[in-house]
C-alpha cells in the first residue's frame, strides 16, 4: 500500500493478495478435508482445512511493514496522525459492513451496537467468528477489532525497540506464550479458539513481523539473495506447516506455540520473496500490487459475495479437490471485481486524506 511515511515495496502487496486468495479457497473448501495421512495427495486437502493460516501472514505483514515505516524504532512516530491514518484506512469499508450487519438484524439491534466500533468488540459477541454473522456473513470483521488493538499501542513499540532493543520484543513474545499456557491450563484446550481470535492469540504474530523487518532494514537476511538458500528455507517452511497442520489439537501446548510458530514460518516466506529474483514485467507486478491493495475489500466480502454466487448458481458444498478449487476460482474472480469497486467507492477516496506521521 503506498504510504506518505516509508518507501513503498510492491511485493508485501503481492503477498497480501495471496493471503486473501488462501482465506478464500479456504472458507469456500466444502467437505475436502484431510484424512490424516501426509501423502502427496493429500497436501491439497492439508491446505484447503489449514487455509485459516493467512490471517496469521495477513498480521506478520503489517508488523513487518510498520517496522519499515517506523526504520526499525529509529524515527519518531505521531501518535495522533498514526491514529488518524489507520481510522482513515480500516473505519469506511468496516463501517458500512457493520450498517449492513444492522439492516439485517434491524429487530434486535440496539445503540449499543454502534459501541463495538468504538470500543474495538468486534471479536465478541458470536461463539464461531465475528460479531454479526448470525445475520450476515461477516465473520472476518473480527480481525479488525484485534488490528485496530495493535495500532493502539504500535507507536510504544517502536519507540521501546528504539530503547531497549530487540529483546524488549522477545520478552513479550514470551509474556504472550506464557499468558497462554497458563490460560490453556485453567481452562482446557477449547480456549485455543477464543485465543485464535483475540489480541492474546495475535499480538505476538505482530511482534514477530516487527522482528523480521527489524534484521530485514539491516541486512542480515542478504544472503536470501541466493537460490539455494531460497530453495532451502521454502522447503523447511512448506515441510513445517504441514506437521504444524497435522499435530493441530486445542491442546495446552498447541494453544500456547502455535501462533508464534506460523508467525515465524510466515516471516521466512515472505524474506524470501522480497529477495527472489522475478521475471521483470511492470504490468504483472502492478496488477499483483493493486489487487493486494484491493485485499482488504477482499477479505471482508468474500463470504457475502461467494455465499451469494452459490445461491444465484445452485452450487453444493464440494466433495472433491478439483471441484473445490474451480468453484473458488470462479468466486476469486467475482470477489476481485466487486472489491476493486469497493475499493474505489469507499477506501481510496478516504485513503487520499492520510497525513504524514513520521518526524523527521
Amino acid at each position: 500500500m503506498y504510504s506518505l511515511n516509508t518507501k513503498y515495496i510492491d511485493r508485501l502487496d503481492h503477498l497480501r493478495f495471496f493471503a486473501a486468495v488462501l482465506l478464500i479457497f479456504h472458507h469456500f473448501r466444502g467437505s475436502i478435508g484431510w484424512n490424516g495421512h501426509l501423502q502427496l495427495s493429500q497436501i491439497i486437502p492439508l491446505w484447503l482445512e489449514n487455509g485459516s493460516t493467512g490471517v496469521s501472514f495477513f498480521l506478520v505483514l503489517t508488523g513487518f511493514l510498520f517496522c519499515q515505516i517506523s526504520n526499525g524504532g529509529e524515527k519518531n512516530i505521531k501518535y495522533w496522525g498514526f491514529i488518524y491514518n489507520r481510522i482513515l484506512r480500516i473505519f469506511p469499508l468496516m463501517i458500512f459492513l457493520v450498517f449492513i450487519v444492522i439492516c439485517c438484524s434491524r429487530q434486535t439491534s440496539t445503540p449499543l451496537d454502534i459501541l463495538r466500533i468504538i470500543t474495538l468488540q468486534l471479536n465478541t459477541g458470536q461463539a464461531y467468528t465475528g460479531w454479526g454473522h448470525d445475520f450476515y456473513p461477516s465473520g472476518p470483521i473480527w480481525t479488525i477489532a484485534v488490528e485496530f488493538q495493535f495500532y493502539l499501542i504500535f507507536p510504544f513499540l517502536s519507540l521501546f525497540l528504539y530503547r531497549y532493543g530487540i529483546k524488549y520484543l522477545i520478552g513479550l513474545i514470551a509474556l504472550m506464550i506464557l499468558t497462554r499456557f497458563n490460560i490453556a491450563i485453567l481452562n482446557g484446550g477449547d480456549i485455543y479458539y477464543n485465543a485464535y481470535h483475540t489480541i492474546i492469540g495475535r499480538l505476538d504474530q505482530f511482534i514477530i513481523g516487527i522482528i523480521f523487518g527489524y534484521y530485514y532494514r539491516k541486512g542480515y537476511f542478504n544472503f536470501l539473495k541466493s537460490w539455494m538458500y531460497q530453495i532451502s528455507c521454502l522447503s523447511f517452511t512448506f515441510l513445517a506447516f504441514l506437521y504444524l497442520f497435522r499435530f493441530k489439537q486445542p491442546n495446552t501446548f498447541y494453544t500456547s506455540l502455535s501462533f508464534p510458530i506460523e508467525a515465524i514460518l510466515w516471516g521466512i516466506v515472505t524474506l524470501c520473496y522480497l529477495h527472489i529474483r522475478l521475471p521483470s514485467s511492470k504490468k504483472i507486478s502492478f496488477c499483483l500490487s493493486y489487487l493486494g491493495m484491493c485485499s482488504f475489500s477482499m477479505y471482508l466480502l468474500h463470504l457475502p459475495i461467494g455465499l451469494m454466487l452459490n445461491q444465484l448458481i445452485g452450487w453444493e458444498n464440494p466433495v472433491t479437490s478439483s471441484t473445490s478449487l474451480f468453484q473458488s476460482m470462479i468466486r476469486t474472480i467475482v470477489i476481485i471485481i466487486v472489491s476493486i469497486f469497493t475499493f474505489n467507492i469507499i477506501e481510496k477516496p478516504f485513503m487520499k486524506l492520510r497525513i504524514k506521521y513520521i518526524k523527521e
